[in-house]
């Protein structure tokens, strides 16, 4: 009986009019939401131009903004870095993909590891095989061919639990990645390679093989077990006259003769291949839907507060509690890496650009905390604004954000008491708050100096000078 052919083109169109569907009902509903891809090419490679021409016309079917960027060969690594991080910090982009293989000068690892993990669509970055490696690992993105692999079975029917799954073929692009997912659907899997001894027999005992070595017709049809299931991952070109390009695609398992034993099989072409560019644009609808999540979902998580009777000093006070890391403030109130510029461990700048990025936003509830009379425990305005604060992000979950002005150098001379607020309802760190925050304080007091410098100077020459030189 012949095997059954796994139909990749069917199941890949499939997902891509789902995914259609998927975007425009967002976008009835969100008109900002639009998942776009940026694929980074260096060079003009034949090959890889062909695979990038796939991509851009598979999104344009799926409805995702995909453009290409095309660098000269001649492209620094520099440059090319500089690219990538110019993307990771556009808001519009979900994706980014570096179309590999990439010139000789450049480092391939440097330049992948470069893109943000969550626009890693390719799921190649460290933290992504890293998190898919481990057991109840949790990767942002799966990488695409070996996601295609998984997708194509659950399609097909096949229940891996318990089964034999043989991986021919080891590397970090399909055979280490597929291992993994096969491990986590219960199957109990072997990974074969070139070193790999007595390989037919091994592959003898497979339910599911898995091919992907890069061996034009490497697996023979009297390797397979009857009924196996077979999945080949192979793109490989041989000589064909009959073929206007005098050569045709193939994979590694040998169809004709591996058909006649399998219960299941994907040919080449028209099986892998359409499906990883399926789970890429899959990915990156995923990546757009993660960060429209995680802009709504803003969540601060309070310290908790240790009291103690009687209240401490207001520096006693600060200098017990340890501080939240200011980056772990920003990303929790959801602001991206580059909108804030640390000054040290607990302080940081905002950048406006945070505005523009915002302004299809309503605006928040103000609440004025306007002059009052000190209490003899100091209850002032710094301290009502931030127990206000406290109370209505610690204790009603809103996010809350206290805005005091910066202090004067008052404090630092014993002259008249902090601006941080106090007790259990103040600034921290104070004391480094009243000395000099991020250093504008020092700006100010240079200017201060400045103008001082030149009134005593002029009151100095009018003391010293008659009128009519001063004038002249």
């Amino acid at each position: 009986m012949t095997a059954t052919k796994i139909d990749g083109t069917a199941v890949a169109k499939s997902i891509r009019e789902r995914i259609h569907k998927e975007i425009d009902a967002k976008q009835a509903v969100n008109p900002r939401y639009k998942p776009s891809l940026k694929i980074i090419q260096v060079g003009e490679r034949s090959d890889s131009s062909t695979y990038v021409r796939m991509k851009l016309k598979a999104a344009e079917e799926a409805n995702i903004q995909c453009e290409l960027v095309s660098l000269p060969e001649s492209v620094s690594e520099y440059e090319v870095l500089e690219t990538i991080e110019k993307f990771n910090n556009d808001p519009s982009i979900h994706g980014i993909l570096v179309q590999l293989p990439l010139p000789d000068h450049l480092r391939e690892y440097e330049v992948t590891s470069a893109v943000a993990d969550e626009k890693d669509v390719d799921g190649f970055g460290a933290n992504n095989i890293g998190e898919l490696a481990k057991r109840g690992g949790r990767p942002l993105f799966t990488p695409c061919t070996p996601k295609g692999v998984m997708v194509l079975l659950q399609e097909s029917g096949v229940d891996l639990s318990g089964k034999n799954a043989v991986v021919i073929g080891r590397s970090d692009i399909v055979g280490s990645p597929v291992s993994y997912l096969l491990k986590n659907a219960d199957a109990t899997v072997t990974v074969c390679h070139s070193r790999t001894k007595d390989l037919p027999s091994i592959v003898k005992g497979a339910d599911v093989v898995i091919a992907a070595i890069g061996k034009a017709g490497f697996v023979k049809g009297d390797w397979l077990k009857k009924d196996a299931v077979v999945i080949d991952v192979g793109t490989n070109y041989i000589p064909d006259e009959s073929k206007k390009s005098g050569q045709r695609l193939v994979g590694d398992v040998d169809f004709d003769l591996a058909a006649e034993v399998a219960s299941q099989i994907t040919p080449v072409p028209g099986g892998v291949g359409p499906m990883t560019v399926a789970m890429l644009l899959q990915n990156v609808v995923d990546a757009a839907n993660t960060y429209f999540d995680r802009q709504k979902s803003r969540q601060v998580t309070p310290l908790p507060l240790k009291l103690k009777q009687p209240v401490p000093s207001d520096i006693a006070v600060s200098r017990a509690q340890h501080p939240k890391l200011i980056t772990r403030v920003a990303a929790e109130i959801g602001l991206a890496t580059h909108e804030v510029e640390p000054y040290g461990a607990y302080k940081a700048k905002v950048s406006l650009d945070v505005l523009s990025r915002l302004e299809h936003r309503r605006n928040g509830r103000y609440v004025l905390v306007a002059g009052i009379t000190p209490t003899p425990l100091g209850e002032g305005k710094s301290t009502t604004t931030v127990g206000l604060t406290q109370a209505l992000c610690a204790h009603l979950g809103r996010v809350a954000f206290a805005n005091v002005r910066q202090p004067s150098q008052g404090p630092t001379f014993g002259i008249k008491g902090g601006a941080a607020g106090g007790g259990y309802s103040q600034v921290i760190p104070m004391d480094e708050f009243n000395l000099h925050l991020t250093g504008d304080i020092h700006a100010i007091t240079a200017a201060n100096n400045l103008l001082a410098a030149a009134i005593d100077t002029r009151i100095f020459h009018e003391d010293t000078q008659k009128d009519g030189p001063l004038y002249k």
